[in-house]
């Protein structure tokens, strides 16, 4: 009995103790009070300060403008150029594995059509052979 007490009110303090620390450290990426801007805002929504750190304006999703590519630009940009270019990737492996493809088929007819002549002419051989052979030769 003493053990689950004992175990029940070191879970309680450890209970208590747990929110006000996560109170505390709220989400890293908001801040509490951004520095003044040292520049315009730009196209994005965002600005530099004077220690030239980019902070951006909380911003909808349907309105984020990502018209600033190597400049101050709000993370969710950064994500969504990155996961473009995936997809650009994605894209251009697909069309060289379908090119590849084709080319192996296109190499195998060629083959096919090559055995085809050969066959034909080796065929064509033996025939004229047939006809220049001696007749005394042959076993009736």
């Amino acid at each position: 009995m003493r053990l689950l007490l004992s175990v029940l009110s070191v879970f309680s303090l450890v209970t208590l103790v747990s929110p006000s620390t996560q109170a505390k450290s709220k989400d890293p990426q908001v801040e509490a009070e951004p520095p003044p801007p040292a520049t315009a805002l730009n196209a994005c929504g965002c600005y530099r300060d004077a220690q030239d750190q980019c902070h951006c304006n909380k911003v909808p999703k349907a309105k984020l403008k990502c018209q600033c590519e190597n400049d101050c630009e709000p993370p969710e940009c950064t994500a969504k150029r990155k996961q473009d270019e995936e997809k650009a990737a994605e894209q251009t492996l697909k069309k060289i594995k379908e090119r590849d493809k084709k080319a192996q088929v296109d190499a195998k007819k060629a083959q096919a059509d090559k055995q085809k002549e050969k066959a034909a002419e080796d065929a064509k051989k033996e025939k004229e052979k047939k006809k220049n052979e001696d007749p005394r030769w042959k076993l009736d």
